[in-house]
């Protein structure tokens, strides 16, 4: 629509808005943003009642799903229902998981389909999702709880219908790839209501016995025949048995509760008993093959060890020892030489050290001091007379010069004072 001049001066009187414009586009595709960013109604499960289904050329499929209080609009596109095993139908009651979108050209909210169940198998698949992630984030699927299957266990239990194909074939696996090994049985029921009861007594039964491994299985069927292998109390027992133990439910592709709490998951009740026990031909190959690395290697030391012997022979030292005596002898000479040498100048350089400190002595000594003319006074008995407290008046005392002695009396002694 055109704006003519009297609405634009509608709109130039009018105050410009704090906050941005939006167009219509823009709006849409604002909340769609907002839409896929939230996390909680994205990849979710919603269970309704089918209306107004449509399955267009294009092969994308249009329904309502609706109960009692509500309906949102929904698409199934083709890359989601290509693999579908039914046609969905008017009335019939559905669980679909799928994302929450926005259809921006007609502002519409509506639900994305990825996936459709039918009505009983899908509220046993959501029970089946609900568990398994209450028990993941309790941790019952942590690696770190999960233990080692032995190598070559001798003690092997057995959980399952003793009336089932899936027995036989477990004992004649075991059997034939390993005679030796010991089977213990403890027949559970393993389809209806009372069956997860029954697999938790026999479970617990066989884990006081001291067994290596233990296997819980049966063969194939119907997710509903199946399902007591998803029930919680199963899966609280595999966990807190002490024995290993290896689920092996006969379905190759769809997983179990038991698969993910198990320490081992086997596809089917053969596989299982192949993963506990090892082939016994096998093994006896392995063995040799073994024996023949052994000897191999213990031949290759012995060479080694004989051609290093082989090269100590070859060595001059051993054809005649005495040339190790011979340097030695030398070295000894030598070193007793040099000793000689360092005791002579040691004695020469402490006799000159000796002749000095004479000399020195010498040049200290009393009769050098009477040569420069200093006279030594002695007693009678002997002793040098050093302080006239050592002598008294009339005493006779000896005065030693450099060419004699002279015999006096003292008349007089005086004392001085000293500065």
């Amino acid at each position: 629509m055109k704006v003519n001049e009297e609405d634009n001066k509608k709109f130039a009187g009018m105050e410009k808005p704090d906050k941005k414009i939006y167009s219509v586009s823009d709006l849409n595709l604002y909340v769609k943003s907002l839409l896929r960013r939230d996390d909680e109604i994205q990849n979710i499960w919603v269970k309704g009642e089918i209306s107004n289904f449509s399955h267009y050329e294009s092969k994308h499929m249009y329904f309502v799903l609706k109960d009692e209080k509500s309906e949102i609009n929904s698409v199934m596109f083709y890359s989601a229902n290509k693999d579908m095993d039914f046609e969905p139908e008017e009335g019939m009651e559905v669980l679909c998981r799928g994302d929450v979108g926005l259809y921006v050209p007609r502002g519409q909210y509506q639900l994305v389909v990825k996936e459709m169940m039918v009505g009983g198998i899908g509220k046993l698949y959501l029970a089946y999702e609900q568990l398994k992630e209450r028990l993941d984030e309790q941790g019952l699927f942590d690696e770190e709880h999960k233990k080692e299957l032995p190598f070559l266990p001798e003690k092997v239990g057995i959980v399952t219908s003793e009336k089932g194909a899936a027995l036989r074939d477990m004992v004649k696996v075991l059997k034939q790839r390993f005679e030796n090994v010991d089977i213990f049985l403890a027949p559970a029921l393993v389809q209806g209501d009372s069956a997860a009861e029954s697999i938790v007594a026999s479970i617990e039964l066989l884990d006081k016995k001291g067994l290596d491994v233990m296997i819980v299985g049966r063969g194939g069927g119907s997710i509903e025949d199946l399902w007591c292998f998803n029930e919680e109390i199963v899966a609280r027992a595999i966990y807190e048995a002490n024995t290993p133990i290896v689920s092996a439910v006969g379905h190759e592709t769809d997983f179990l509760i038991s698969d993910f709490v198990a320490d081992k998951r086997a596809p089917t009740p053969t596989g299982a008993a192949e993963l506990v026990v090892p082939l016994k031909a096998e093994l006896k190959q392995r063995l040799k093959h073994q024996e023949r690395r052994g000897v191999t290697a213990v031949s290759n030391i012995v060479r080694g060890n004989r051609e290093k012997l082989e090269n100590l022979r070859g060595r001059p030292v051993f054809r005649d020892p005495n040339i190790l005596l011979e340097d030695r002898y030398q070295s000894v000479d030598d070193n007793l030489k040099k000793l000689d040498l360092n005791i002579e100048r040691y004695v020469e350089e402490y006799r000159r050290r000796l002749e000095s400190q004479k000399e020195r002595l010498k040049a200290l000594g009393p009769f050098q001091t009477m040569e420069r003319g200093y006279s030594i006074v002695m007693d009678k008995e002997g002793e040098v007379i050093t302080s006239v407290h050592d002598v008294g008046v009339g005493e006779l005392i000896d005065i030693n010069v450099d060419d004699g002695e002279i015999e006096a009396e003292t008349k007089e002694v005086k004392r001085c004072q000293k500065d």
